[in-house]
């Protein structure tokens, strides 16, 4: 009796062990190494089915600061639905391998960088900083007299050199709004243009333009300005900066007086600047000592608080719009902008 009690409880233990076993070594089974070609968008899309996670997975893994940069060979673990690219200095603890004895005086080949990561930006809505552009025309009247115009409508363009114009150009349709001043010198750097939609060139009659409307944001009114028409930009492909860039975030889309992720703002760098649509900013903060801290040390210089970082969707001369893909922190008219050329 004490023999047959005994062996079920050595099965028992045994089925127990055994159970407990096979859920980690699944777990463990759930890591997957990087190969060229692979990107942080792909990688969600393959694992959790959701394209659009990756900027979560790049807030997540703070030893990812340029999403730009992941190396074939690195690895990531699948768990719980989230993906979590695992440090390099992990593995190094676990193998510490003995490092082969290399020339000082080669340089080792770098590991080649995936470049190619793209992310959903926001529709054509955002508008732009006017400095020195110049309109193409404007909306003078409409078909029916009604005040307030939207899509489909029939309206008549006064063109500022109507032998540039042909049946079927389209023209983004703006209207002027505050004037933008830059945050620390106060001087003007222009004047915020919204975008009110499109419209597209149907008929050409004795100098007379005729347009539809398009797709619009918002009510159309006589006297919006032409300028030219900019397609939203659905998808954004990130490109590394070439030149080292500083600048401000001088104005929001909407008036907003805080920002977070998802938000767009407007920076006083554009293509004179050698910016691009698709280079990366960081969004930091001068931070400041406290009273305490200066009665106690004296004068300290303190790193910057990083706040967040943004994507330039659509570049002008002097000014560019950018969509904010993470925050860590709230951001302000008056933050900093640094481009990421790393």
């Amino acid at each position: 009796m004490t023999q047959t009690i005994f062996r079920r409880l050595l099965l028992l233990t045994l089925v127990l062990v055994i159970s407990t076993a096979f859920p980690a070594a699944a777990e463990e089974d759930q890591i997957y190494t990087i190969k060229k070609g692979d990107t942080l968008w792909g990688l969600s899309q393959r694992f959790i089915e959701d394209p659009y996670y990756w900027p979560n997975m790049w807030a997540d893994n703070p030893a990812i600061t340029n999403p730009h940069l992941i190396f074939p060979g690195q690895k990531i673990r699948i768990q719980d639905g989230r993906l979590e690219i695992i440090p390099a200095y992990a593995e190094a603890k676990q193998k510490a391998p003995e490092a082969p004895a290399t020339d000082q005086n080669k340089e080792e080949p770098l590991p080649e960088p995936e470049e190619v990561v793209q992310i959903k930006a926001a529709s054509g809505s955002q508008g732009f900083i006017r400095t020195d552009e110049t309109a193409l025309g404007t909306l003078v009247d409409s078909v029916d007299n009604r005040v307030l115009l939207t899509e489909k409508d029939v309206v008549f363009l006064k063109m500022k050199d109507n032998n540039s114009v042909t049946v079927g150009d389209t023209y983004g349709l703006y209207i002027n709004s505050n004037e933008v001043k830059h945050p620390l010198t106060g001087q003007k750097i222009g004047t915020m243009m919204n975008n009110l939609g499109y419209l597209q060139v149907t008929g050409i009659d004795n100098g007379t333009v005729t347009a539809k409307i398009g797709d619009v944001f918002r009510e159309v009114e006589r006297g919006a300005e032409l300028f030219e028409y900019v397609p939203p930009h659905l998808e954004l492909t990130l490109k590394r900066g070439t030149s080292e860039l500083h600048g401000f975030i001088v104005a929001t889309r909407d008036e907003k007086l805080t920002m977070g992720t998802n938000d767009v703002v407007f920076v006083n760098l554009g293509s004179d600047d050698g910016l691009e649509s698709g280079n990366l900013f960081y969004i930091y903060r001068p931070r400041q000592a406290s009273d305490e801290m200066l009665q106690k040390a004296g004068e300290i210089s303190l790193p910057d608080a990083v706040l967040g970082a943004a994507v330039v969707i659509e570049v002008r001369a002097k000014t560019a719009s950018a969509i904010i893909i993470k925050s860590v922190d709230a951001m302000y008219i008056g933050d900093r902008v640094t481009l990421v050329t790393d």
